[in-house]
């Protein structure tokens, strides 16, 4: 039986976040830091750094007056890798775009996201990625009743 004895830290993470809504639009976005430069790598190449992630994102309501209304999405996302592999850089520019549509108690959104990951130097690797993501949200209507 072989005893793991390397120590693996838990990252500490703090962030936080603004937001402004009006009736029609609702404007956020937020910072987060995660310490992973206290975790050692087994691997020469590698080497764990701190990771820093912010976003900024918006919603636009079609019809603030209705109870259920379409809303419409856009957010933008920035950040590094905690990974520092031979000792290049990279980082992560994200866009995505989405609605959301009440259809009686239940929300369907629909949404796409880009992802691009760059890097500082050219020989390591390079990604652009298209997701594209289906929610469906169930909701229950709540009737009340009087007792007597």
């Amino acid at each position: 039986m072989k005893l793991y004895t390397d120590r693996q830290y838990i990252p500490q993470r703090i962030g936080g976040g603004v937001t402004y809504e009006t009736k029609r639009w609702v404007v956020s976005g937020d910072y987060s830091w995660m310490q992973w430069s206290r975790n050692p790598s087994s691997i020469t190449s590698v080497k764990y750094i701190d990771q820093h992630r912010g976003n900024v994102g918006v919603v636009y309501v079609t019809s603030p007056r209705k109870p259920h209304s379409t809303e419409l999405m856009l957010g933008v996302g920035y950040s590094n890798s905690y990974i520092l592999l031979k000792q290049g850089k990279m980082y992560n520019f994200d866009v995505s775009a989405g609605a959301a549509f009440p259809v009686r108690e239940t929300v369907v959104s629909l949404g796409v996201t880009w992802r691009r990951q760059m890097n500082t130097r050219s020989n390591l690797m390079q990604e652009s990625r298209l997701s594209l993501n289906l929610n469906v949200t169930f909701g229950e209507k709540l009737s009340r009743g009087k007792l007597y």
